[in-house]
């Protein structure tokens, strides 16, 4: 069997290859690549400049390929642009709503020109995005929270398997975020990839499965927000300052490759087995070091960000595998 006993093969919905986009000689977006699976939230992630909206306007059409290609559902963009959007919802930087109709109106008028969108169709999206109680308001009363929900809504209507937000909490309260971040976690669970561009890397940690990471139009690394062991980091504290140089030993004496540093009355141990924590602890004891605590913690996406933009290491310099 392909990829090991039980393994079941992964499926993707969007796949770049090689995407460029130059304009007037000027290169914007640089031979990126990357591969959505179905069912996750895939987050682009980088600095205001970075390319992002100009991927995302690549994806769904907006604007030319330079070179590379687009595959939506197993279909190329270049040669079959209606059979790769069939199922594709986006909202590329705001929804496009007419402000003097009601809520209801505007999903009813985009309706009109998607295939199969029944009335049923219409209020199950209302009720996905909790609009109900002002899908009869007009528009223009509506906070921008309540916009941004009437444009998931109304990008939601044909059943699309690929949704693309672009910056989506941009203006959002926390309570519109948290919103969002739920109804797009909702959607991944029933089988929805879901591609949102951001530079808020807080947010996109607490929202994406991955982020692909961008960096003046280049694809610097993809992470898997929720396998982070690779960035753990152990401190274990001594009451005795002599127990410091101690415990090192005891401890490179268990494997010479740690990674040890002494802070004051602290060592340092960077470990992608979090189950050596226990056998750590373990060595401590029998070597009589009395151990006063320790703490592990898992750098954040925001720290690994900044790690890799300050200064002497651009993140252009940063080599890993990108499709996982």
């Amino acid at each position: 069997m392909i990829g090991g006993i039980g393994e079941r093969m992964t499926t993707h919905t969007l796949e770049l290859k090689n995407l460029t986009k130059k304009i007037k000689g000027k290169t914007i977006v640089d031979d990126l690549s990357f591969s959505v699976r179905e069912g996750e939230i895939f987050g682009l992630l980088g600095p205001n400049g970075a390319g992002k909206t100009t991927t995302i306007r690549m994806i769904v059409g907006l604007i030319s390929i330079t070179d590379g290609d687009v595959l939506i559902n197993g279909d190329n963009l270049r040669g079959n642009f209606e059979k790769a959007m069939e199922r594709v919802g986006a909202i590329v930087e705001n929804p496009q709503l007419y402000d003097y109709m009601t809520g209801y109106k505007n999903l009813m008028q985009y309706a009109r020109i998607m295939p199969d969108v029944t009335k049923e169709r219409i209020d199950e999206v209302i009720e996905l995005v909790d609009l109900k109680y002002a899908i009869h308001d007009k528009v223009k009363t509506y906070s921008l929270g309540m916009r941004q929900r009437l444009g998931v809504a109304q990008a939601l209507l044909h059943r699309p398997n690929v949704l693309i937000l672009d910056e989506p909490t941009n203006g959002l309260d926390p309570q519109g975020i948290y919103d969002l971040r739920n109804y797009l976690r909702l959607l991944a669970n029933n089988g929805t990839s879901v591609i949102v561009s951001s530079h808020m890397l807080a947010e996109m940690q607490m929202m994406c499965d991955r982020v692909a990471i961008i960096q003046h139009g280049k694809l610097v690394r993809i992470d898997e927000i929720l396998n982070q062991e690779d960035e753990t980091e152990v401190k274990v504290h001594f009451q005795i300052e002599g127990d410091v140089a101690q415990a090192k030993q005891v401890l490179l004496n268990l494997n010479e490759d740690l990674n040890v540093t002494e802070s004051g009355q602290e060592l340092i141990v960077q470990t992608a087995d979090v189950r050596f924590i226990a056998e750590l602890n373990k060595q401590l004891v029998l070597a009589g070091v009395l151990v006063v605590g320790i703490q592990r913690k898992t750098k954040t996406l925001e720290e690994r960000f900044l790690e890799m933009t300050k200064k002497g290491g651009d993140l252009n310099e940063v080599a890993v595998p990108v499709n996982k």
